[in-house]
């Protein structure tokens, strides 16, 4: 390969192994040559080395193998001796060593050997070997290219140019190892994207790179191999690095080399020389680490003390420089300590701060350091107030404590009144709210007409009402929020659909426009949107969920269940709202948790599922729930699930409640509870048509809402005169398709297809077909197009002109073979209601016993 004095290559660990791997085969053919390997520590030299040498066994070349270490440097002939104990030597060689002249002897010997036979002599860490075995080293080194003799030398960065200058004075080649690149590492590992990440987190270092592919290889965890191996990296090179490789890894920011020394302890041009090398290693950009992993491996191998001490003194040396308040209290944070007089303020200062980045938990985590520094009353108090602010977001019930204190303040300032707003109204604290939000229109500074037309929004969804305020009506944010509000009344209209479109593009999701933005969707829902309010829901759920603010994530989800109820999937919409109820412990939910309480009891009931629905009812709720319409709604859905259980005076009791909480308000909310009509289902249920006709007829005089209306229609078809139910049966069919309830539609229709296979059974049309029986499916309501019910006439009264919704159910059970104690288990009903279930289903159906059933419900099953 011809004389290569002083060639300077530049090469990865990979290439120098095969240019070393080419030497030896020239080497056995007789042509010898030095290789000196440079690179700085955990570079690869070692690991090259040892490659070599294995490779030269396999060839059979004779090898000669040493290391230097710093602490045997004294040992005079150390690493000779360590080359001799090789048992390959021939025993003249030995005596050769024991001679006078030692140096001189053992050299001839070893070149005449390396005449006969190819040579490796490999020295790790020549920069620490003793005077006599370097002696020997550059004599070899000056016969080398004359004999079939390869000495492979490796020494760190510097040395080469330094203390080496008697081995590079000599003829020799010097490979100076770089990096691994992404293509050398693709080489180790199958995966072409795993070998970018092993790059990305190692910047090719040598030493980084072998402990994540072996990680890689043996299918483990590398995040503590990684740590492990950045541990071992900075133990190599020792002080003053280590301690400036930890300063900047606690610094974690762009600070210059005077800061990073401070942190340290070291002396500026110590630490400029040390991030020199760091930057070297690949782990370190400037005086930054490149990758949080490795940051945090360094930051992770320190002793609790140590790491306190750190980083107070680096948020000294942060405020020092002027650097922002959440830069310089992270350290005060992870100290746990803030004794300094400039500490509290800054602490206070970076709460503000961050939260404006919806970061709660470090805000909170601020102020609660802040809190443990000061015994000054004036102080606590106002770190408190904050603290209510900002914990409400994802822990409402601890921010409740903080409550008080916002009460019992002396003075507060608007954000603390719209605080004080927000958690009473959250937690049912009526009295409060409502003085809270009169002083907030009465304040000197002029509330926000944005805000004011939030929290209106936000009085009207818990209480259906607003205390006057001390704003102007005619404001376009007023107008609109009142327009809105009134969908509570008159239910979904192009009118409320415009102004909830522009409440949800123009109020950005925050503590005061929750309530707001639910109501804007829900708007969208009873004008037969459904489709842009559930993309509304999941678009603001994602944005609560990206934002950390679990409250919101919480409301917004169970709305999203409350829609999916409305389309009709009563089983999916149970799933969601009971997903939305685990995201916040029960205390957290406040007054809030009848909502997916609601859903969820009303979803099971429609779904037949009486035991699951009877669970949800275990639920404790705070005694203020009873005073709110989210009150009113879930006593609306008990009222329901009682008369599907054949309890029709606990359900007219939950129904009559309804309207005493919305009378005691001098509210009529349709939208929310239509009362009368849930009381005219419930006397039809209990055999008192006349007043269940006059409640109906009530309900169409004093509403407009289309949903009620419907109701009244369908209670006004089963109670009144016959021969007006197909046509009342279809004008409820029309209004709840207008109200876009998919579910209570699906029960019209079904009734309306219950008719008309009545009127065709008494033509003579429809024949009963005998089916095999089928498995029983979950009763989960279906379209009730595809399961027409045949009826017969019962004499007995109006309300059987088709079978119940109760009735049906057993029918289904009996039908695929259960018995009557397991039909009252499965509908959580006594086995003698099932028995006068049966007995009415067979009156109207006309068959003679159980084993009819299934060919009259065959339609059920198509």
């Amino acid at each position: 390969m011809g004389v290569n004095w002083g060639q300077n290559r530049r090469t990865e660990p990979n290439e120098a192994v095969s240019l070393l791997e080419g030497l030896l085969i020239e080497c056995d053919a007789g042509a010898g040559d030095t290789v000196l390997v440079g690179g700085g520590p955990a570079s690869g030299k070692t690991q090259v080395q040892n490659q070599v040498v294995a490779r030269a066994r396999e060839l059979g070349v004779l090898t000669l193998t040493a290391a230097g270490a710093a602490d045997e440097r004294d040992v005079d002939g150390g690493v000779l001796d360590q080359l001799l104990a090789s048992p390959a030597l021939p025993r003249e060689m030995l005596a050769a060593a024991d001679g006078e002249d030692r140096i001189a002897a053992l050299c001839s010997a070893l070149h005449r050997l390396a005449r006969e036979r190819s040579l490796l002599i490999a020295v790790d860490d020549v920069q620490h070997v003793d005077e006599t075995s370097a002696r020997l080293l550059l004599r070899l080194q000056r016969r080398a290219r004359s004999a079939g003799m390869l000495l492979v030398l490796t020494q760190p960065d510097g040395w080469y140019s330094g203390e080496g200058m008697n081995f590079a004075a000599q003829p020799h080649r010097y490979v100076h190892l770089t990096p691994f690149t992404v293509e050398a590492i693709a080489q180790l590992v199958p995966d072409h994207g795993e070998a970018e990440r092993i790059h990305g987190l190692s910047a090719g270092n040598p030493l980084l790179v072998s402990a994540l592919v072996d990680a890689r290889r043996s299918s483990v965890d590398d995040g503590p191999v990684y740590s492990d191996a950045v541990q071992r990296l900075l133990h190599r090179y020792g002080s003053p690095l280590r301690e400036v490789a930890t300063a900047i890894a606690v610094l974690d920011t762009d600070v210059t080399t005077d800061a990073v020394a401070a942190v340290a302890g070291v002396d500026p041009v110590e630490a400029e020389a040390s991030a020199g090398l760091l930057v070297e290693t690949g782990l370190v950009d400037g005086v930054r680490f490149r990758q949080q992993p490795a940051a945090a491996a360094v930051v992770g191998g320190l002793r609790g003390s140590e790491k306190v001490q750190l980083h107070i003194r680096a948020a000294e040396v942060k405020h020092a420089r002027g650097l922002p308040a959440p830069e310089v209290a992270r350290h005060l944070v992870a100290a746990g300590e803030a004794q300094a007089e400039w500490a509290l303020p800054v602490l206070v200062a970076a709460a503000e701060q961050v939260m404006l980045g919806d970061d709660v938990d470090f805000a909170t985590r601020c102020l609660q350091l802040a809190a443990s520094t000061t015994a000054a009353s004036w102080e606590q108090q106002m770190i408190s107030q904050l603290l209510a602010k900002i914990t409400w977001r994802v822990n409402p019930a601890a921010a409740a404590p903080h409550l008080a204190a916002l009460r019992e303040a002396e003075s507060l300032d608007q954000s603390d009144r719209i605080a004080v707003v927000r958690q009473s109204l959250w937690f049912g604290d009526r009295e409060t709210f409502e003085s809270a939000l009169v002083r907030l229109g009465d304040d000197l500074e002029p509330l926000h007409p944005r805000t004011a037309a939030e929290l209106t929004l936000a009085a009207h969804w818990h209480y259906g009402t607003v205390p006057a305020l001390s704003v102007d009506a005619s404001d376009p944010w007023m107008r609109t929020a009142t327009t809105l509000a009134s969908v509570w009344q008159v239910g979904g209209s192009e009118e409320t659909s415009v102004c909830a479109e522009r409440i949800l593009q123009n109020c950005r999701l925050s503590d005061t426009s929750l309530e707001a933005l639910a109501t804007a969707i829900l708007a969208l829902a009873y004008d037969g949107k459904a489709d842009r309010a559930e993309g509304w829901c999941t678009s603001l759920a994602e944005e609560a969920e990206y934002r950390g603010a679990v409250t919101w994530k919480a409301m917004l989800d169970a709305i999203g269940a409350s829609l999916l109820l409305r389309r009709g999937e009563p089983a999916t919409a149970a799933e969601a709202a009971s997903r939305a109820l685990a995201l916040l412990d029960e205390p957290n939910w406040g007054v809030a948790i009848t909502y997916p309480l609601a859903t969820m009891l009303t979803a099971y009931t429609a779904a037949g599922a009486f035991k699951a629905a009877a669970g949800v009812l275990r639920h404790a709720l705070p005694e203020s729930v009873f005073t709110t319409l989210g009150g009113v709604r879930f006593l609306r859905a008990r009222g329901q699930f009682h008369l599907a259980t054949n309890r029709g005076l606990s359900a007219v009791s939950d129904f009559q409640q309804c309207q005493r909480i919305l009378r005691d308000s001098d509210l009529d909310l349709p939208a929310v509870a239509p009362w009368r009509t849930d009381l005219a289902e419930a006397n039809l249920r209990l055999r008192n048509p006349t007043l269940a006709v006059e409640l109906a007829k009530q309900q169409l005089a004093d509403t407009t809402d289309s949903f009620s209306q419907a109701v009244a229609l369908r209670v006004l078809a089963f109670a009144g005169d016959t021969g007006a139910r197909s046509g009342l049966l279809n004008r409820a069919a029309e209004a709840f398709k207008e109200s876009g309830d998919r579910l209570e539609l699906a029960r019209t229709v079904r009734a309306i297809n219950q008719l008309g296979q009545r009127a065709e059974r008494s033509a003579g049309l429809v024949k009963p077909v005998q089916v095999p029986r089928q498995p029983l499916r979950p009763l989960t309501p279906r379209p009730v197009a595809s399961r027409p019910e045949p009826p017969r006439a019962d004499p007995d009264g109006p309300a059987a002109i088709a079978l119940s919704d109760a009735e049906l159910r057993v029918a289904e059970l009996a039908a695929h073979g259960r018995t009557n104690r397991q039909i009252a288990e499965t509908l959580y009903i006594t086995v003698s209601t099932v028995e006068q279930h049966l007995t009415r289903v067979y009156r109207k159906l006309g068959v003679a016993g159980r084993s009819a059933l299934a060919g009259e419900l065959a339609g059920a099953g198509q």
